[in-house]
């Protein structure tokens, strides 16, 4: 199903109107929260730091966070825990036991 949702999102000091599928509309919202609490973190820290320092501290940290977890659906130890588990069933079954 192709069902959308208009959402209305404050980055920063912008707001944004958005056309989001239904099922992505929570991903958004988290998204905006995330640069939120980025920002307003960064502004309690360094309060005498500029707009655009604040913004691109906040960027770097989430695109870093971003760069890190992005490769991490490492499934092959999954996979390979699986084979052995199937191959020990299988000889079990073989052997009757």
């Amino acid at each position: 199903m192709d069902d959308k949702q208009n959402i209305s999102l404050w980055v920063g000091n912008q707001l944004f109107e958005l056309i989001v599928p239904l099922e992505d509309e929570k991903l958004y919202r988290d998204a905006a929260k995330l640069i939120k609490d980025k920002l307003n973190r960064y502004r309690r820290e360094y309060p005498s730091f500029t707009t655009d320092r604040i913004w691109a501290m906040s960027m770097l940290e989430l695109s870093f966070q971003y760069v890190m977890v992005k490769d991490r659906n490492d499934t092959q130890p999954f996979i390979d825990k699986i084979k052995e588990l199937t191959t020990d069933i299988d000889q079990c079954i073989g052997t009757g036991e």
